[in-house]
C-alpha cells in the first residue's frame, strides 16, 4: 500500500499545529487486508504520479457482521404509507445519471433534511459502484437511491483504479468480501426501511461484512442499535457501543479545535 498525507490545516506563528489525512492507495493483493484495518474507498479520485486514481481513507469506519444480523419483527413488510416498497440494483453506463432523475431525489434530500451539500454521490462513479433504487410501482416513482461499493478478496477480479469512463470496465461479480453503502438519499424518511432492506440483500449476496461508512456526531448514533454492529478505534473493530455512542455525542459538541483539549 502507498500511504499519502493530505495537508489540510495547519499553524506555525503561535502554535505547532498539523492536521492532515491519511490516505492509501491499494498495490496486489491489498485490499481485503485494507478493508479489514478500516480503510475504505475514497469515492472522489485523487491525482497521483500523473493520473487520477482510487485512493482509501481512514475513518471511525462502522460495519454489520452480516451472520450476527437478524430482521427486526417489524419489518417483514417493507412498505411506506401503505405501499410496498421495491428495489432493484443497477450498474450506471456512460451518461446514465443524466436521464436516472437520481439528482433530484438528492436535492429533495438535501432541501428535507437540511444537510449541505458536502459530498455528492453523483459526481464520481468507479468501476465498483452500483446504485440500489428504491421506488412503489413504477421504477420512474423513485423513492430514494443509496450507492453501493464492493471489496474484493482477489486484486485481479478488479483493476480498483479503473472507472466507468474505461470501455473495458468490469462487470460486478457477486463473491466479494464487503459490501458497503456509501450515500443513502430519499425524498421521504424511508432510511430505517431500507437500511433493513440492504442488509438482507447483502446478506444474500455472500458478503461477510457490510460497511455503513463513517461514524460521527448524533445522526450516526442509529448505526449502534443494528444487530452484529462493529466500529473502527483505530486500532481494532469494537463491540462496545456505549463508548461509541459516547464518541459521537461528543463530537457534535465540539466546535473548535480547542475544544479537543478538554
Amino acid at each position: 500500500m502507498i500511504i499519502l498525507w493530505d495537508h489540510s490545516y495547519g499553524k506555525q506563528e503561535q502554535q505547532d499545529l498539523v492536521i492532515c489525512r491519511p490516505l492509501g492507495i491499494p498495490e496486489s493483493h491489498d485490499e481485503a487486508e485494507m478493508v479489514a484495518c478500516g480503510w475504505l474507498a475514497l469515492d472522489r479520485p485523487i491525482w497521483h504520479e500523473g493520473r487520477w486514481q482510487e485512493a482509501f481513507y481512514q475513518s471511525r469506519s462502522t460495519r454489520v457482521k452480516l451472520r450476527n444480523y437478524r430482521r427486526p419483527r417489524e419489518s417483514k413488510e417493507y412498505q411506506y404509507n401503505g405501499k410496498p416498497i421495491q428495489m432493484m440494483e443497477i450498474r450506471p453506463e456512460k451518461n446514465f445519471l443524466r436521464w436516472t432523475g437520481l439528482q433530484q431525489v438528492y436535492d429533495a434530500y438535501l432541501k428535507r433534511t437540511g444537510y449541505r451539500d458536502l459530498y455528492n454521490p453523483l459526481t464520481h462513479v468507479n468501476a465498483r459502484d452500483t446504485f440500489l433504487l428504491y421506488y412503489q410501482d413504477e421504477v420512474t416513482n423513485l423513492l430514494g437511491f443509496s450507492k453501493i461499493k464492493r471489496y474484493w478478496w482477489q486484486e485481479d477480479i478488479m483493476s480498483v483504479s479503473r472507472s466507468y469512463d474505461d470501455d473495458d470496465a468490469v462487470n460486478n461479480p457477486d463473491d466479494c468480501l464487503a459490501i458497503e453503502s456509501v450515500m443513502h438519499a430519499n425524498t421521504v424518511p424511508i432510511s430505517k426501511i431500507t437500511l433493513d432492506m440492504e442488509l438482507v440483500w447483502a446478506k444474500r449476496k455472500g458478503a461477510d461484512y457490510f460497511y455503513m461508512g463513517s461514524g460521527y456526531e448524533k445522526s450516526s448514533v442509529y448505526k449502534a442499535h443494528v444487530p452484529g454492529f462493529q466500529w473502527w478505534t483505530g486500532t481494532t473493530w469494537s463491540t462496545n457501543k456505549k463508548r461509541y455512542i459516547q464518541l459521537c455525542e461528543r463530537d457534535s459538541k465540539i466546535s473548535k479545535i480547542s475544544d479537543l483539549a478538554k
